[in-house]
């Protein structure tokens, strides 16, 4: 990857395309008339103040009318260069380059907070010296960076080439919902000494499957937005907004899901985890994030802790599904429950949402059972599945404007589809094969229960409600397959998986069908 395909200006509100054909094309442009070397990424404040006047627009049932054109051998990804090969093409045009045209950590940079951290990478708030004003051009920005499984290896995270591929996929797709992100070199900063001390010193506070992990040796890292709610008062944790983060993930049903699903992928998804993988003990954790398991807090199964994607951008979804909190449920139980819910409905209702249904529905035309390795689309398409939604909100009533909602999604990486079309495919088997998109109850120990999901398909009539409906028969690993009955005579259809039915079965007791305590769903049919 050349010097001159990396684009390095944010496109302002003229230039978010809605049509994820016309982002392709505007890609492939970059790629052939970038004849010069481009310009310094501008400071968040320039950057933001550019989208300020976007608005939405009306009407973003984006399309692509020519399937052909859009899966070109021309479009953005096409061969990944290693690390080594993006830093030396970058060498090659002598060390000026990396002083003119990006931002400079300066030596004596020191962490500050460890903020979070994913498989791949860490994030670190940081403080610059003050050279002059060189610390007002990290203002607001916290620092990403590449991680490695042991100390002193060399990464082999890419972030040239994730950089070219946020401005050039992402951007024209998103615009200034984008969170923001520019290239820092790291070289001859030290920083990366300071981070590994850094994470040695709190390493046993990380979660387990993160620890002995460390920050890998790069000359590259990324500056990010930093959504974090700004301090407020004596306390620097005192604060007047809070931060909500969610996945809003599949928007809209797989194109291979079989016909006759109840359950919309994400949440066919979390019924094969909750089901396969045990609940983990209640940590007592509070967040305003939704990121709790499927198990929810004490090994309870909890569906309302996390959101049905479909409900999300479905005005007449049923109450049962729609709770606001299900993107923050950490909320749920406090004082200004009112106020936080109109809040967090705000941000449910945001046309961006909307914006990203329609990303995710043309750039995926097939679903993953039928999908190509070399389809640029469906692997933009997957990328903006797996984002997170982070959203600023008031936490006091004085301020709660709607339009003091700040939203802006992340988490926004390359997905290769050559490297994950297998994983792609043979998820979306695994839930059609073991019934997780179609089952109506779980039969566990002669008992029926219905399964602990809210999906708004579940809470819709039934395309034939006379039909037997299809049962998950849980059995343990020596003991016979359970017979699944009713007295029509039809037979239905039983998908048996093996599991700790020991286990399970107090936890699916809120949900047994006889229970009248159990969630009454007049479209489910009865098993028996």
């Amino acid at each position: 990857m050349a010097l001159p395909n990396l684009p390095q200006r944010q496109p302002g509100p003229d230039k978010r395309y809605t049509d994820p054909a016309q982002a392709l094309q505007h890609q492939r442009q970059l790629k052939s008339s970038a004849t010069s070397r481009p310009p310094a990424a501008p400071p968040i404040e320039a950057a933001r103040a550019a989208g300020s006047n976007h608005h939405h627009p009306a009407g973003c049932a984006a399309t692509i009318t020519d399937r052909q054109q859009s899966t070109h051998n021309d479009g953005f990804v096409t061969t990944k260069p290693t690390a080594t090969e993006a830093t030396e093409s970058f060498s090659a045009h002598g060390d000026e380059m990396w002083q003119k045209h990006f931002k400079h950590l300066p030596r004596g940079t020191k962490p500050v907070t460890f903020v979070g951290e994913g498989a791949a990478n860490a994030v670190f708030e940081i403080k610059v010296p003050q050279h002059g004003l060189s610390d007002q051009n990290f203002k607001g920005l916290l620092l990403r960076v590449a991680k490695v499984p042991a100390l002193g290896q060399t990464t082999a995270y890419n972030y040239l080439f994730q950089q070219q591929y946020y401005q050039a996929a992402i951007l024209p797709l998103l615009g200034e919902h984008a969170i923001h992100q520019e290239l820092v070199v790291l070289r001859g900063s030290g920083i990366v000494d300071e981070l590994n001390r850094l994470l040695q010193d709190v390493d046993d506070t990380r979660k387990p499957k993160f620890r002995g992990s460390f920050i890998g040796q790069s000359d590259w890292g990324l500056l990010i937005e930093d959504m974090r709610p700004e301090p407020r008062g004596p306390s620097p944790r005192s604060s007047s907004s809070l931060l909500v983060e969610f996945k809003p993930k599949w928007l809209s049903q797989s194109r291979s899901a079989p016909a006759g699903a109840v359950r919309c992928r994400q949440c066919a998804l979390e019924l094969q985890r909750t089901l396969t993988r045990p609940p983990p003990p209640s940590c007592g954790k509070s967040s305003s994030s939704s990121s709790s398991s499927s198990g929810g807090g004490g090994g309870k199964f909890a569906p309302e802790r996390k959101p049905c994607p479909l409900a999300l951008v479905d005005e007449d979804a049923p109450p049962a599904v729609s709770s606001p909190f299900r993107i923050a449920p950490a909320l749920a139980g406090t004082p200004d429950r009112d106020h936080l819910r109109t809040l967090l409905r705000r941000i449910i209702r945001d046309p961006l949402l909307d914006d990203l249904r329609a990303q995710q529905e043309a750039l995926d035309a097939t679903g993953p059972l039928c999908a190509s390795a070399d389809d640029d689309n469906f692997g933009i398409a997957m990328t903006i599945r797996d984002c997170t939604c982070f959203a600023l909100i008031p936490k006091d009533n004085a301020g709660a404007a709607t339009e003091d909602v700040k939203i802006r999604l992340g988490d926004l990486d390359w997905k290769d589809p050559e490297a994950k079309i297998h994983h792609w495919r043979g998820t979306e088997q695994a839930l059609i094969d073991g019934g997780f998109y179609t089952a109506e109850w779980i039969l566990c120990e002669g008992t029926y229960y219905h399964p602990p999901t809210l999906c708004l398909l579940e809470w819709k009539p039934r395309a034939s409600p006379e039909g037997v409906p299809d049962i998950i028969a849980l059995r343990d690993q020596d003991a016979e397959p359970a017979a699944a009955a009713n007295g029509s005579g039809r037979q239905p259809r039983v998908y048996t998986l093996t599991a700790d039915t020991a286990a399970l079965q107090s936890k699916l007791q809120p949900y047994e069908g006889n229970d009248a305590t159990a969630s009454a769903n007049p479209h489910r049919p009865a098993p028996w």
